[in-house]
């Protein structure tokens, strides 16, 4: 098993005829939590889209997880977590029905025990039947990571995910991912340069 949970070179992705992705290479550890800093339109998004099997690339070497990354992204998708940066639940469900529908997608056995624990880990059952719509932005957030990780995903990819919340919500969301990071899950956060 490699030491890197994301190993990746010579990463290219072309949209229209123009090149937006140009011989990326990254390497992320297992159990460590990194930043992947940039100005925005320098195709974070993009490589973050890539490395979790959303898109494919035009060319690339490596690994995510052990998967080629260029030729196995099913395997791949289904062992990594991937919080965009817009909410992007259904506001007219709670909180847990929003982790049920999850649940369902990913055919998670045992999935109400799941529920409960990753609703008490987060903060969340007091607001476990409050309609998502209603929610602030730190707290969805919080139904927003606990999405991602219901499925006991090996790898977080974040796309910005503090953008817009405030000082509290941001700790309260940085000290979830250290947990996280100490149960050997791998994170790659996605942020803009000179976040607060």
């Amino acid at each position: 098993m490699s030491e890197f949970a994301i190993d990746v070179s010579e990463l290219r992705k072309s949209f229209g005829g123009k090149e937006v992705i140009k011989n990326i290479s990254l390497q992320v550890p297992r159990g460590k939590i990194y930043g992947f800093l940039g100005p925005n339109g320098s195709g974070k998004t993009t490589t973050i889209r890539l490395i979790c099997g959303l898109l494919t690339p035009d060319s690339a070497k490596g690994q995510v997880l052990g998967y080629n990354v260029l030729t196995q992204s099913d395997k791949i998708r289904k062992k990594v977590g991937y919080m965009t940066q817009k909410f992007s639940f259904w506001e007219d469900l709670t909180i847990r029905e929003n982790l049920e529908f999850v649940a369902q997608i990913y055919q998670i056995p045992n999935s109400k025990t799941i529920i409960d624990e990753t609703l008490a880990n987060l903060g969340l059952i007091d607001r476990q039947n409050q309609l998502s719509r209603g929610l602030s932005g730190g707290w969805k957030q919080r139904l927003a990571l606990s999405a991602c990780i219901l499925h006991k995903p090996e790898i977080l990819l974040l796309d910005e995910p503090t953008a817009g919340v405030d000082p509290k919500a941001r700790r309260e969301f940085w000290d979830e991912l250290g947990r996280l990071r100490d149960e050997g899950i791998t994170t790659l956060e996605h942020a803009l340069y000179g976040r607060g």
